[in-house]
């Protein structure tokens, strides 16, 4: 029975030692306590067989005993481990050089084999020569009895105690009071444990002080971990609690809304910025439900609503966008994001909401400002097509007339090219004003667009054809007083075209196409009217399009030819000039006027090319033609403000005149009046071409930005009366009395005056009598061809040798 009572009491170290595996078991010190623990249970086994006397035989006891003395010989080298444990996992890195030269890995393996070599030895009959049975009182026992290298088995208990003494001072130096205190009493309780176990080498302790020992060993151990458990335990609350507070402070400082509810409904969880949001108390607020805290009923209905929604999900669910009332009746947009967070049977809904409400804001202007105008705050293009699309499609289901009126201001780019941009932004915003006001005020359901630039347009739903031309009368009449603008009065007139739903067009393309074809209708016909679309405008538009698809090939064709109509003297009643009139027979239109395709050539830039073939050409002939006669032949050529404006047209005037034999006086170009809204530049321009001896002649002179203060400025020799005014002649006095003037003028300046548009006898014979120097017309000539021209004029002053220079 007592043999069965040790085996028992063996077994409590090793379970205090799982137990401590349990607890600390990621900890190499748990594990080499452990191992401890487990040899000193193999240590009490061994002493327990010595009580088994009256189970087993002697020589069985015998055996047994040698083969459990391990454990008792092997306790010594694990305290050495438990000191390298300590090394490795608890001392700072000083400490652990420090203690790493005598505590290894290394001398923990000498250590093992040297307590193997002990156990070996007790093996033979020179350690433990045999057993002795001892009775004292009623307990009978066996007792080793030594040989004479028992010294060896003695030595090691010597180890043990040194061993105790490295771990003591090792555990000095660990830096965790709690782990240090540990390890203190641990070993103080050890030294106590085996101090009292020594006592098993004299017999009359009847072997029980191992028992004593091994519960020591278990029991302080335990007390020991458990204290250290509850101490670990204790401060991992301490730790939790510090940081559930500085969580809760983190959550606190945060700008976003952060709050947590249960299942029912109820807070747990709210931060100061949410509570500021809602006008609610925090301590007031945990464990109520948002009824039972009687905020707004809206909000809290759509909250909950949302809440619960969201609380049976399994995963986060993103709120992009989300409107809340705050405390103080003002609407907060935020971005929320709930998650629901599951906790055995029970779910916290979890809420972070960011404030957006700038953002919105921002977001909002950004897409005002996509939608509508910088300069003008007007509507622009991409709004007036959807809002077109949505009219439309009403208008459909409706049956209803809607109208579209494309508006365009005449001649604003010379206004923004001589007095500059910010005068022409200036303007156009005051047109956008004055165009609202008179919307607001008479036509409320009408909204104006700016498609950009100088380019207006205006949506009247509901309106037909009477009621758009007499709104489109009521806007001309605001162009008839001027805009005030940085001090300064300026006019302007605007051009418009109409196109009426279902009339003119059932969709937006074709409308906005047949409003835009109108508008230009009115800017080809003397701008600042109004005009309704109509089929006959589309034929014209197509052959405008023909036109400027053909042109771009007409000189790779040779399509274009050069007609000369002569210039007579009325002095001397000789034909001293002529004038080169460029003329278009297109293989697919025909015969294309001057008045068609001129325009379209300056509008398209073409003018470039064509007008430097026709410089070229024209030069070349009259010098060939100069060739066939003894005297100089003067050509008139006709040149665009936009052919001057090129960078390089005096350049290549120069090489042509260089290439082409031909004195450069007797090269004239022909300038219109329109070259005054580039006053600056056009003076240097025309000096350069002064400067190589070319003749500058104002052509139709009284039809355009007539001013007699530019006639001075600019080197002029020719002045071009207008054919308007020559052919007026006979029936007009005002005419008449007109061209006296410009001559007397022209004379005054030292200018020649050409008189254009002769075509009776009566006109030239007027002509000649009030001193006009040269004349033009059909009455002398029409423009004829290179062939007929040379034919008619060249041949007999040719044959005569007799043509006379003026």
């Amino acid at each position: 029975m007592f043999f069965t009572f040790l085996i028992i009491l063996a077994c409590i170290p090793f379970s205090v030692g799982i137990t401590m595996l349990v607890i600390f078991k990621r900890s190499k010190l748990a594990k080499s306590i452990f191992l401890f623990l487990f040899f000193a249970s193999i240590w009490q086994i061994d002493v327990a067989f010595l009580y088994a006397d009256q189970l087993f035989k002697e020589e069985t006891i015998l055996l047994f005993f040698r083969i459990f003395r391990f454990g008792s010989i092997m306790v010594t080298p694990t305290i050495l481990y438990i000191g390298y444990s300590i090394v490795q996992e608890l001392l700072l890195d000083e400490y652990k050089k420090k203690w790493s030269i005598l505590v290894n890995g290394t001398t923990v393996f000498l250590a093992y084999v040297l307590s193997l070599y002990v156990y070996i030895v007790g093996w033979s009959v020179y350690e433990i020569k045999g057993l002795e049975l001892i009775q004292y009182g009623s307990n009978t026992f066996y007792y080793p009895i030594n040989g004479e290298l028992a010294w060896i088995y003695n030595s090691n208990i010597l180890f043990f105690a040194v061993n105790m003494i490295i771990c003591f001072f090792i555990s000095l130096d660990v830096q965790m009071k709690s782990e240090r205190s540990f390890l203190i009493q641990f070993i103080g309780s050890t030294i106590i444990g085996y101090t009292i176990g020594f006592f098993n080498m004299f017999p009359w302790s009847r072997l029980l002080p191992s028992s004593i020992a091994i519960l020591v060993f278990a029991i302080s151990v335990l007390i020991l971990s458990s204290r250290m458990h509850l101490m670990i335990v204790k401060n991992m609350n301490k730790k939790l609690s510090e940081q559930k507070r500085f969580l809760l402070e983190v959550i606190n400082l945060n700008p976003n809304y952060i709050y947590a509810k249960d299942e029912d409904g109820r807070y747990t969880l709210m931060n100061q910025s949410y509570a500021q949001l809602m006008g609610i108390n925090i301590q007031d607020t945990i464990g109520k439900t948002d009824d039972e805290i009687k905020k707004d009923s809206y909000v809290e209905k759509q909250t909950v609503y949302q809440d619960k929604h969201i609380s049976n999900l399994s995963q986060k669910e993103f709120i992009r966008e989300e409107s809340i009332i705050s405390a103080s009746g003002e609407e907060i947009w935020v971005q929320t994001v709930k998650v629901p967070i599951h906790i055995s049977d029970s779910s916290v809904l979890l809420a972070v909401s960011t404030d957006i409400t700038e953002r919105k804001k921002h977001e909002d202007e950004i897409k005002f400002q996509a939608n509508h105008d910088a300069l003008t705050g007007l509507p622009n293009r991409r709004m007036f097509n959807k809002d077109l699309t949505n009219l439309l499609e009403k208008a459909k289901i409706e049956s209803s007339h809607n109208t579209i009126m494309f508006i365009d201001l005449d001649r604003f780019k010379y206004i923004n090219d001589t007095l500059g941009h910010d005068i022409g932004d200036l303007l156009l915003k005051e047109v956008s004003k004055r165009i609202e006001m008179l919307i607001k005020q008479r036509h409320s359901c009408a909204n104006i667009y700016r498609l950009g630039g100088d380019e207006f347009t205006i949506l009247l739903p509901h309106y037909n054809v009477e009621d758009s031309e007499a709104f489109a009368k009521e806007l001309l009449g605001l162009f008839k007083h001027g805009f005030f603008v940085d001090g300064s009065e300026h006019f302007i007139t605007p051009s418009i075209g109409i196109s009426v739903f279902p009339d003119d067009g059932d969709d937006v393309n074709t409308l906005i196409k047949h409003a835009d074809t109108a508008m230009y209708y009115v800017k080809e016909r003397g701008k600042n009217n109004y005009q309704l679309y109509t089929s006959e405008m589309q034929y014209q538009f197509f052959r405008k399009m023909m036109i400027e698809k053909q042109l771009r090939t007409a000189l790779d064709k040779e399509e274009l030819e050069l007609y000369y109509q002569p210039i007579m003297d009325m002095n001397t009643n000789e034909i001293i000039a002529m004038e080169s009139l460029i003329r278009w027979n297109s293989e697919i239109l025909g015969k294309v006027t001057p008045d068609e395709f001129i325009p379209i050539a300056e509008e398209t830039g073409m003018i470039i090319p064509i007008g430097q073939w026709v410089l070229e050409t024209a030069i070349e002939q009259t010098a060939r033609w100069q060739k066939e006669m003894c005297k100089p032949l003067r050509i008139s050529i006709n040149v665009s403000v936009r052919q001057i404006s090129e960078p390089s047209f005096v350049e290549h005037l120069k090489n042509t005149i260089k290439n082409i034999p031909i004195d450069p006086s007797n090269i004239v170009l022909e300038i219109t009046e329109s070259i005054a809204m580039y006053a600056e530049s056009m003076i240097e321009k025309l000096s350069e071409l002064k400067e190589l001896g070319i003749k500058i002649t104002m052509d139709d002179f009284g039809t355009g930005y007539s001013s007699l203060s530019y006639l001075n400025k600019y080197p002029l020799d020719f002045l071009k009366i207008d054919k308007s005014f020559v052919i007026g002649m006979k029936r007009d006095v005002e005419n008449q009395a007109l061209v006296k003037t410009i001559i007397a003028i022209a004379k005054q300046l030292d200018l020649k005056v050409i008189a254009e548009g002769v075509e009776g006898d009566e006109e030239y014979q007027f002509l000649s009598e009030i001193g006009c120097d040269c004349a033009q017309g059909y009455f002398i000539s029409r423009p004829l061809s290179e062939t007929d021209f040379k034919e008619k004029f060249l041949s007999e002053m040719t044959n005569l040798n007799c043509i006379s220079v003026m």
